[in-house]
């Protein structure tokens, strides 16, 4: 990596803590900056859940799913019951949503059942969020980390990660305090069409770095099974199958996208339910496309190192080989191999990835 790299990282994370600011100004009152004044269109709503639910784990984990040895698309049958948890909340959560004048999803809670219901679910909300973001920063600045390291190869790696994560979390605290729900919603659509160009870009140099290209890696997927996207098995120890995967997805959807205040906060920022319906359905297929980008990604990333041409790949402690995780394949891919400014776009898609989510 470059210095051009390196202003390309920091330029972006200025620039966020500026436009928080400059969104700042609009808001009067507090139903201003939970809200947005209720105008924000239902295509930025669906584009800022998406961005939302795509953090760094996201980015950087699920490439290493289809990488690892024995690794498939069937990651993909979770993300079918995000769809199915998806219209469960159109049909019996939204419309509670809009029935008065709601600015956060525990005033519901507070009427229903009173202040103390609604302090406890605020406070596991605040508790969970926090152990959530601590992880999407961790790997967001090992990222970061390695960047750094690419520069000065001396730096104690734990002082840099450290800096990483204080630098990263003070410009997301900036931007929230003064940039409000609609600053929120707006910068993620700009951030996800930054880390969805950086995730094409990198798709795009792996192609091309690969003898033969797609051809080559679509041959190798096709060899090593790694299209494979359906398991009917009724089997606890595999780790996807479909009914898990449909069962599962659809209550971890319920919760995350129909209670967490971090995802229906956006529903609230439209003007009527049946818009918030459209957002949250839309924002399901964006995340299917986006899945089944980054599982492609991690087919490529197989065809670029080929780690079954090493004798030890069948046997190896890890399945990620030779890498020590699947987290650790396609950060190595963009700190070594793609080219001078690309990379920083990469990175920076990757602190947009965390920035949206948290």
């Amino acid at each position: 990596m470059k210095t051009i790299d390196l202003f390309i990282i920091f330029a972006y994370l200025i620039g966020i803590v500026l436009f928080g600011t400059w969104f700042g100004r609009k808001q009067k009152t507090t139903s201003d900056y939970f809200l947005g004044n209720r105008s924000v269109p239902w295509w930025a709503v669906a584009f800022s859940i998406v961005a939302t639910e795509t953090s760094t784990i996201t980015f950087i984990s699920v490439p290493g799913i289809a990488f690892a040895r024995g690794g498939n698309f069937q990651f993909l049958q979770l993300v079918f019951g995000y769809l199915l948890g998806r219209i469960v909340i159109s049909l019996l959560f939204i419309p509670s949503y809009f029935r008065g004048e709601l600015l956060t999803v525990y005033q519901l809670l507070d009427r229903r059942f009173g202040g103390k219901i609604k302090m406890l679910a605020a406070s596991l909300f605040v508790i969970m969020r926090n152990i959530a973001d601590g992880i999407r920063l961790l790997l967001t600045a090992i990222v970061l980390a390695a960047v750094y390291v690419s520069f000065q190869p001396a730096a104690n790696v734990e002082t840099i990660t450290i800096a990483s994560i204080v630098l990263i979390g003070v410009a997301m605290i900036i931007f929230t305090y003064f940039g409000g729900m609609e600053a929120v919603i707006w910068v993620e659509v700009v951030q996800l069409g930054i880390y969805i160009a950086g995730a094409i870009a990198a798709a795009v140099v792996l192609a091309m770095s690969i003898d033969g290209g797609f051809s080559t890696a679509n041959a190798l997927a096709t060899q090593f099974g790694k299209y494979s996207v359906f398991d009917f098995a009724f089997d606890h120890t595999k780790t996807y199958t479909f009914w898990s995967g449909l069962i599962g997805g659809c209550f971890l959807t319920m919760s995350t996208h129909g209670t967490d205040q971090y995802l229906v906060q956006r529903y609230l920022c439209t003007d009527r339910p049946r818009r918030a319906i459209v957002a949250l359905l839309t924002s399901g297929g964006i995340v299917l496309a986006q899945f089944i980008g980054f599982l492609f990604i991690g087919v490529l990333l197989f065809a670029f190192y080929q780690p079954f041409t090493n004798p030890v790949y069948a046997t190896a402690a890890s399945t990620a080989f030779p890498f020590t995780g699947g987290d650790r394949v396609f950060p190595d891919f963009i700190t070594k191999f793609m080219p001078s400014g690309l990379s920083g776009l990469v990175v920076a898609a990757i602190f947009a990835a965390a920035m949206s989510s948290s």
